[in-house]
Order: structure tokens, then C-alpha cells, then sequence
């Protein structure tokens, strides 16, 4: 019996134990009763061991058919991942000092049967039983809370300190065997930017309806006007486009992040990825350009293109010493990561500011998206002042287009049309709603760019979409100022409206004029001159790449606030005068759009023929409306003012009350 005993103990895989047949009751009436307890409670052991060997071997073999054996009662199927195998096999790893022990057991039995008993066997038994116990607690845990991926890395790391060194030891041995799938997909990211993660475990994940749509068009603008010969390059760099769009597919799953690896240290290891695909998308625009052109006319790209200077089998060899590193000292962790990440931003701000001239880039996107060409695009609202009032038709998005062509080569830059194309929202093209369909098509312009390689990782999708919502702004407000010039110069001198309510239309004209032509001002001078030349002073001391993106976010969000538009997207609307209205707790960019509507409003009323008596009611509503906005705008910008961020807020007050004609006439108007 002691033999089968020991058997029984090394043979956990069977389906059937034969020891249990000792405890029937024709075989017991010839045991003692206190081996009859002994034995029960050896069964007890071996059938615990058994199930998490059943799981060890399930979880841990690669036939999927066996992933559907129920291990415990009330058991699930776990979801397939390497993870979950390596833990599986490592707990294989932690029983083979059991397995070990019990082949010691055997031999010695066999050499000297007369010194074994029942008794000593239980004995060796009973020091694994703690050691079961808590593995088959880990297991119901992993099965109970469905862990998966990252996320059983981040269990076992909760559950490694442990006052029994059995154990302990155990879980090092389990968290090492995880983390050997964690670096090798770390590794994976980090130097060749590939993510080797069929089941979605790694914290890094890509999602497919992340794409540039910004990179979408450039290359579908490019085709259109391109054919004959040159039609397979145009295809072949589309792909090339599409591979600069894939970095931002790449966002970090916080689910999956273990808890004691920082959030900061996760988007570090995001940020190396994207520069690694930033790189490879231009090595693989070299390959494809050569197939077009000659090698001799694009050797030296290649060498400006090296990013790692065939150092991956350094930063190789630090990722691996962090597998073999027991303590999983977190900072072990961010230094290596900083050190690369370190190496990776230096290259390139290199690159950014003397291959890409990133200055020049800045400089551009001033220009255009920023209006800095105030010339190009008053030309421009000159062109589309009688299409912008049409309904609309699909023709029309065509002549804003060839307008905005036309005022560049009118103005004399047409040769940055190959960088800045103009573009017509889809969801104008699409909208269900015909009231939506009128005057509105300034709300749905956007600019696209081409950018230049390899500043993607400046310039975003949502950092272009943020610059268009400033483009958008900018030019609401240009047109504004253009249609009250024309109001003046068209309606007001060739009015019949009686002197004195001629006085009044003049009067409110006057104010909507300078509210404009100050509020452009600021923004002009007082915001975006000022915000971007501290942008240029942190690039011109030569920062490194993440100094410049740190300090590009900065001015984005800057110059966003300060414009009055950090709003809730999803929250924006038309309302009925066709303004992009905000319903979000930013109440002067709501009083800003209530005193555009009173210019639109006033500028539809005048087009039309109608009597002077129902102009100067109109005209007394609409110059009340706005004396009550601006009575809040001064409010609110008295109550900025004092806050120390805010001090080009300050600017504008003085430039809308700098002699107190607001102030005095809401004292006037409320007497």
C-alpha cells in the first residue's frame, strides 16, 4: 500500500486515483482508524494537487481543444492568451520540487521498504498542502475575475509578499515565467515597433479606427491631380501616408497596465514605438522611391534616416537584464526606458530642426492655420462673399476650393498650395437636416497639411483637428470684420433711412467695427505673437524632441484658451443663425457667438428691401442685444483679470474699455 501510495502521489495526471479504492469498505475493516484519518487526508492533498496540475497542463498545453476541460466545479473556459500559458507553465516549474521529492521518496522506499510508513508519508505531504492551497486560491481568483494579459501580472504582483518563504519563492517563480512574455513583447515594441500580441494582453494596443484623416487626404488630393505615367508612384506613396497615419492606431489600454508601472512610464514606451514606425515609414518611402528613381539620388536619405545607429542589441541586452531581475524594481524599469527614450528624442530634435526645418514648418502653419496671411485670405473671403450665401450644392464645395486656389495665386504663394490644400467637412456633404444646409459652409472648412517627415509625432491628428477648430474661429472672425466693411461700404451710404436713424445704424456699426477689429487684435498680437515666440525661443535653445513637443502642447493649449475654445466637442450645435454654438461652461465664447449672430443678423436684415420703420426697430432691438453682451463680456473678463494666467485677458479689457465708453454707457442704459 505504501508503494501505491507514492504512486498515487506522482501520478497526477490520471483520471482515476487509485488510492481511493483503500478507503472502500471491504478494504478499510483492515486499517487502523487513525490510518483510515491519515489516508483521507493524503487523498485530500493528491486531489488538490491533481486539479492544479489539470490546470497546469490545460492552460498550458497548446491544443485548444483541451482549454474546455472543467477544472474546478462551476468553471468557465478561460480566454486563450500567452499570459495565462506562461503562468500555467510555471506553476508546472514550482511542482517539480514536489515531484522531485516524492521520486527521493520512492527510491529510498524501494531500496529499504521496512523504514516507511503511512505516517512519514503524510508528513512530506502536509509541507506542500500550504503551498496547494494558495496555488488553487490564485487559479479560482484568475478563473472567478477572468484575468487576462497584463492584467494576471498585475495579480500576482499584489500577492508576492508572503510570510511563508515556500510560497514566496513559488510566486517569484510564477511572475518571473510572465514576465518572460511581457519583455519579449516590450522588446518587441520598444526596438522594431511590432506588436506580437494575438490575443490583445500587452498594454499597448492598436485600434483600427484610429486613422489619419488628414494623411487620407493629401494623397487622395495628390492623386486627383496627378495621371499618365506618374499614376503607380502616387499609389505607391499612399501607401507610405497610410504607414505615417498607423502611428497613431497605437494607444495605451490602462485596463492592461499593471498598477505599479506609472502611466508616465507607459506613455514613454508608447512614445518610443511611434518613433521607431516614424523611421520605418521613411525607410520604406525610400525603398519604394527607389523602385521609381535611381539608387544614387537618395543614398544620403537613407543615412540621415538611421535613428538607432545599429544600437538594438544594447538596449536589447538592458531589457533582458530587467526579465532576470527578481525584485522587479520599478525604477530599474524607468531608467532603462528614460535612456532610450533619452537617446530617441536627442536624434530627433537633430532631425526635426535641420532635416525637417521645423521652424519653417512652425512658421507655415502660423501663416495658414493661424492667418498669419491676412492678405490670402481676405482675398479669399472676397471671392466666396456671394457663394457663401447660396444653399447649398455640391458644386459649390468645388468653387470654395478653386477660390481659395485662385487667392493664393493672387496673393503670390501658390507654391505652398502643395503643403495646404482646403477641404469641405463630410458631414456638411451628408447632413439630413436643409436648414443645416444654408450659410454654413465656413463651419465645416478645414485646412489640410502636409507634413513634413518626421514631425507626425508633432503634429497629430487631434493636434491638426485643434488647429482647424482655431482656423475656423480665425476666419469667423475675418469675415465678420470683412462683411461689416462691406455693410458700411454698400448699405450704409446708400441707405434711406432718416438722418437720425442713419445716426443710430452708423453708431452700432461703429461699435461692431471696433468690438472686431480689437478682439482680432488680441488674438493676433496680444495671444498668438507672444504665445508663439516662446514656442521659437524653446526650439532655438536647442531642447530636445520632447522639450519641443512638451512646450508645442503647451502653446496649442495656450493660445486654445486664451481664444476662448476649450469647449466639449460633443457638445457643440447650430443654432438657428447657423453659429457653431457652445453649450459648455465657457460663457465668452458663448457671449463671442451671441455678438457674430448680431452682425450676421444685422447684415441679412440690410440685404433685403425693406421700409425704414421695420430697419429701425430692428435696428434698436439689435443695438440693445448688443450693449447687453457686451455689459457681460466686461463682467466677465473684470473677474480674469485678476488671475495672474490670464494676463492677456487684461489686454483685451483695455482694449474694449480702455476709455470706459462701455462702462459708462451700461451706467447711461440702466439709470
Amino acid at each position: 500500500m505504501i508503494h501505491e501510495v507514492l504512486l498515487s502521489c506522482l501520478n497526477l495526471q490520471s483520471k482515476y486515483l487509485s488510492l481511493e479504492d483503500f478507503t472502500a469498505t471491504d478494504v478499510s475493516t483492515f486499517l487502523h482508524p487513525c490510518e483510515k484519518l491519515v489516508l483521507q487526508d493524503i487523498i485530500t492533498i493528491i486531489n488538490l494537487l491533481r486539479d492544479i496540475e489539470k490546470f497546469a497542463k490545460v492552460c498550458g498545453s497548446n491544443n485548444s481543444v483541451n482549454r474546455n476541460v472543467v477544472i474546478f466545479d462551476t468553471d468557465e473556459p478561460l480566454q486563450k492568451g500567452l499570459y495565462l500559458k506562461a503562468f500555467a507553465n510555471g506553476i508546472d516549474t514550482v511542482l517539480k520540487d514536489y515531484f522531485d521529492n516524492i521520486t527521493a521518496l520512492e527510491q529510498n522506499y524501494l531500496k529499504n521498504p521496512t523504514n516507511f510508513s503511512l505516517l512519514f508519508i503524510y508528513r512530506n505531504l502536509k509541507t506542500y498542502e500550504p503551498l496547494a492551497l494558495y496555488l488553487r486560491k490564485l487559479i479560482r481568483v484568475i478563473r472567478s475575475q477572468k484575468l487576462h494579459g497584463c492584467e494576471i501580472m498585475q495579480f500576482l504582483h499584489q500577492n508576492a509578499e508572503h510570510g511563508d518563504q515556500k510560497i514566496r519563492a513559488a510566486i517569484k517563480t510564477l511572475q518571473l515565467a510572465v514576465n518572460v512574455v511581457f519583455f519579449k513583447q516590450l522588446t518587441h515594441w520598444i526596438l522594431y515597433a511590432k506588436i506580437i500580441d494575438t490575443y490583445g494582453e500587452f498594454f499597448i494596443q492598436c485600434s483600427e479606427g484610429n486613422i489619419n484623416s488628414a494623411a487620407e487626404s493629401d494623397t487622395s488630393k495628390c492623386a486627383s491631380t496627378e495621371s499618365g505615367k506618374h499614376a503607380s508612384t502616387i499609389t505607391t506613396l499612399s501607401k507610405v501616408a497610410s504607414t505615417y497615419a498607423d502611428i497613431w492606431r497605437y494607444e495605451i489600454c490602462y485596463e492592461l497596465l499593471p498598477h505599479y508601472l506609472p502611466t508616465g512610464w507607459a506613455e514613454k514606451v508608447l512614445f518610443i514605438g511611434q518613433t521607431i514606425l516614424i523611421f520605418k515609414a521613411d525607410a520604406n518611402k525610400h525603398k519604394i522611391l527607389t523602385q521609381n528613381w535611381s539608387k544614387t539620388e537618395h543614398t544620403d536619405l537613407e543615412d540621415e534616416s538611421s535613428l538607432s545607429n545599429e544600437k538594438e542589441h544594447i538596449y536589447f541586452g538592458k531589457i533582458q537584464m530587467l526579465q532576470n531581475d527578481e525584485e522587479l524594481n520599478v525604477q530599474h524599469y524607468e531608467s532603462i526606458v528614460n535612456e532610450i527614450k533619452a537617446y530617441l528624442t536627442t536624434r530627433l530634435s537633430e532631425i526635426a530642426i535641420n532635416q525637417a526645418d521645423l521652424v519653417q514648418q512652425l512658421k507655415l502653419i502660423k501663416e495658414y492655420f493661424l492667418l498669419g496671411r491676412g492678405e490670402l485670405f481676405l482675398e479669399f473671403l472676397r471671392l466666396t462673399y456671394e457663394i457663401g450665401k447660396d444653399k447649398y450644392n455640391e458644386n459649390k464645395v468645388h468653387d470654395f476650393v478653386k477660390a481659395f486656389e485662385s487667392a493664393a495665386h493672387g496673393v503670390g504663394v501658390s507654391e505652398d498650395l502643395e503643403r495646404f490644400s482646403l477641404s469641405i467637412a463630410k458631414p456638411l456633404m451628408h447632413s439630413s437636416n436643409p436648414k443645416e444646409l444654408e450659410h454654413n459652409y465656413l463651419h465645416y472648412m478645414q485646412l489640410n497639411y502636409k507634413i513634413n517627415w518626421p514631425l507626425h509625432l508633432l503634429f497629430s491628428p487631434k493636434v491638426i483637428d485643434n488647429y482647424n477648430i482655431l482656423f475656423r474661429f480665425l476666419l469667423l472672425i475675418k469675415k465678420m470684420q470683412f462683411e461689416l466693411h462691406m455693410m458700411w461700404c454698400n448699405k450704409v451710404r446708400r441707405t434711406k433711412l432718416c438722418s437720425r436713424e442713419k445716426f443710430k445704424l452708423t453708431s452700432l456699426l461703429n461699435q461692431l467695427i471696433f468690438f472686431i477689429d480689437n478682439l482680432q487684435y488680441y488674438i493676433q498680437v496680444d495671444v498668438l505673437e507672444s504665445q508663439f515666440s516662446i514656442l521659437l525661443n524653446t526650439i532655438q535653445n536647442k531642447a530636445d524632441f520632447e522639450e519641443i513637443q512638451k512646450a508645442h502642447t503647451i502653446f496649442l493649449a495656450n493660445i486654445l484658451s486664451l481664444c476662448f475654445l476649450l469647449t466639449n466637442e460633443e457638445s457643440n450645435k447650430l443654432n438657428i443663425n447657423q453659429f457653431i454654438v457652445s453649450q459648455s461652461n465657457n460663457p465668452i465664447y458663448n457671449i463671442l457667438i451671441d455678438i457674430f449672430s448680431v452682425c450676421d443678423n444685422l447684415s441679412n436684415v440690410l440685404r433685403q428691401d425693406l421700409c425704414g420703420m421695420i430697419i429701425k426697430d430692428y435696428i434698436d432691438q439689435q443695438d440693445e442685444r448688443f450693449s447687453m453682451l457686451m455689459d457681460q463680456l466686461i463682467n466677465y473678463l473684470i473677474g480674469l483679470k485678476t488671475n495672474p494666467t490670464t494676463t492677456p485677458l487684461s489686454q483685451l479689457l483695455l482694449r474694449l474699455d480702455f476709455n470706459h465708453w462701455f462702462s459708462t454707457k451700461k451706467k447711461k442704459l440702466f439709470a
